[in-house]
């Protein structure tokens, strides 16, 4: 069963993510999706009235400016449930719906909701436009990443398609590459998409090539390498070998594997991070590898 637990702040940010998981729940009936909204004012942050305190002037119009703002942001959330639920009847779609109205900051939540719902996938949205309150988005991404071990995927604000013709996954020979490639594998079966295999060499072509074929070796014994290529290029930049990839190859999805708690390792170091989760122009689908960083 597929369960999403899809995090919104009502921006476009939350809308492109929206899009793009009920584009992957319309494929799998009796798919879950909660929309978790995490209330945060900015107003409140390091400054907690009591309500039974004698309040000032200015104290009393800040606790009506919080209570305005989390009424609207309640309402936000009933009203993009009532338009998913209409739009999901409409097309026959078989939808488990739910909503979640938490308070706290998203990196604090999201962890703590996964508990209880246990979902499969997370999808967020990336670029988040700054605003007074905390936002959702950008690099609150990046906290929660290294919280959880469910796999993430982020969604570009401006993303605009929910295609999955051509994916590319990206391996640094990670030992659970396997579970991770067939995990993908069957998130996509639906769509009848294509997977490049991709590693960026840094030279050591030879030992490269002797672990690429045997990657390729252990998803053919499993039954899935019949829809995947397997490449190996090189590259001093592992960031713009895989964009420039991406743009020439009209790649839909990157997908690739962190290790434990650490996303500046590997293949995932600091310019990869910031050049594909929070300025890369298709989405991004991470798995959390249990191996530990050498």
């Amino acid at each position: 069963m597929l369960k999403i637990l899809l995090p919104v702040d009502f921006s476009e940010c939350s809308d492109a993510a929206v899009t793009y998981a009920l584009t992957l729940a319309a494929a799998e009936p009796g798919a879950h999706l909660l929309l978790l909204h995490c209330f945060q004012d900015y107003l409140t942050e390091g400054n907690s009235l009591e309500p039974e305190t004698s309040l000032s002037s200015t104290e009393v119009v800040t606790e009506q400016v919080l209570h305005r703002n989390e009424t609207e942001a309640q309402q936000q959330l009933d009203e993009l449930y009532n338009s998913i639920l209409l739009k999901t009847r409409a097309a026959g779609q078989k939808l488990v719906l739910e909503r979640a109205f938490m308070y706290g900051l998203p990196e604090e939540v999201i962890p703590a909701q996964l508990k209880g719902y246990n979902p499969t996938l997370v999808v967020m949205g990336t670029k988040g436009e700054p605003n007074l309150a905390r936002s959702l988005f950008g690099t609150i991404v990046t906290h929660v990443l290294k919280e959880i071990t469910v796999p993430v995927l982020t969604v570009p604000r401006m993303y605009q398609g929910a295609a999955f013709r051509n994916v590319l996954y990206a391996t640094d020979f990670d030992k659970t590459d396997t579970e991770a490639i067939e995990t993908l594998a069957e998130l996509l079966q639906p769509f009848n998409a294509s997977i490049i295999c991709i590693h960026i060499s840094d030279g050591t072509i030879p030992a490269d090539s002797e672990k690429l074929a045997a990657l390729r070796k252990k998803l053919q014994h499993a039954g899935y390498a019949s829809n995947i290529q397997f490449r190996l290029l090189e590259g001093d930049d592992v960031a713009e070998a895989l964009l420039e990839l991406v743009n020439r190859e009209n790649i839909n999805l990157v997908a690739l594997t962190t290790r434990e708690r650490n996303l500046l390792d590997s293949i995932l170091h600091p310019s990869l991070a910031n050049k594909l989760v929070l300025e890369a122009n298709v989405p991004l689908l991470i798995f959390h590898s249990k191996q530990k960083p050498a």
